[in-house]
């Protein structure tokens, strides 16, 4: 069947690059750019934001659209930020993402922080997750989580912007409703006296805007995927999300919104600051043993 809808720019009557099944528009190169910019600048207006912003930084397409964009709106914000990389340790699929994001970080002349899990834990990724009954991408996001943590307070950062896009949200959304984790629905709404605040500017921005975002700008790399992320729940999530959206266009942001919109109206109920000291090396958890210090204790166990 024949497009009914001119592939020109909606805007400026330029030949389109991008097509938006849910609004129905062509947008041409500089208009998707710009919308793309206005999302995560429009984010950052409803925020007090700190002084300077650590943006978590991998190296992949979602956080180096971000930290383009923050670039590219640079004079229009009151703040500096700096690039926060955690290496993991994964052997064949690291390495390429880390030289990925040293080079964009110098390309871009951003500022740009290090951090490796052997230097912290004692151990790669890899080593962690063998032997171990825990599934890889629940050891690493326990870990990475604390690693950026740790980087942050280093750093005297108090918020730590994230590339998560409009998809990313939908699929937690759909995970945290098939497990029935009411807890993890509201983990970062509040500012907590332990942790750095998370912000998500990508949070109206499809997938697929971010990855034309980074290509029509040259920052596009085909990089390694990593290679624990094929046994994780994620994918299986992503797969059906992305079937419904093909189906019924508008289906991923529909369920990024549902969650934002719970959040919104009953996150007062739910959140609560009441971390304790782990025994063994002080950070806060929601038990005597912080999750870190048990994914630890498991390895010398085992």
């Amino acid at each position: 069947m024949a497009d009914n809808y001119q592939k020109i720019c909606v805007h400026c009557q330029r030949p389109a690059v991008y097509f938006d099944r849910v609004r129905k528009i062509h947008l041409c190169r500089d208009h998707l750019m710009a919308f793309v910019e206005g999302q995560v600048l429009s984010y950052l207006k409803k925020i007090r934001l700190p002084p300077v912003i650590g943006i978590a930084f991998s190296g992949g397409k979602d956080s180096t659209a971000l930290l383009k964009a923050f670039c590219r709106i640079r004079s229009e914000l009151p703040c500096s930020f700096l690039a926060l990389t955690v290496d993991e340790g994964i052997e064949g699929y690291r390495q390429d993402t880390i030289q990925a994001a040293e080079e964009i970080c110098k390309t871009l002349d951003v500022p740009h922080q290090i951090i490796r899990f052997h230097d912290v834990f004692g151990h790669s990724l890899d080593q962690l997750v063998a032997g171990s009954e825990r599934n890889a991408c629940t050891i690493c996001g326990i870990l990475r989580r604390r690693a950026l943590e740790m980087l942050a307070k280093e750093q005297k950062i108090r918020v730590i912007a994230t590339g998560h896009n409009q998809d990313d949200h939908a699929q937690t959304a759909l995970m945290n409703a098939i497990s029935a984790d009411v807890k993890k629905t509201f983990t970062g709404l509040a500012e907590s006296s332990w942790y750095t605040r998370r912000i998500k500017p990508f949070s109206e921005v499809s997938e697929r805007e971010v990855t034309l975002y980074a290509m029509l700008n040259g920052l596009f790399r085909n990089l390694p995927e990593c290679p624990y992320a094929v046994s994780s729940l994620r994918g299986e999530v992503r797969t059906l999300l992305y079937r419904y959206e093909r189906d019924h266009p508008g289906s991923m942001r529909n369920a990024a919104r549902f969650e934002e919109e719970i959040r919104e109206r009953l996150g007062d109920l739910f959140i609560r600051d009441s971390y304790q000291a782990c025994i063994h090396c002080g950070w806060p958890g929601s038990g005597r043993v912080c999750q870190v210090c048990a994914v630890l204790q498991e390895k010398r166990i085992t």
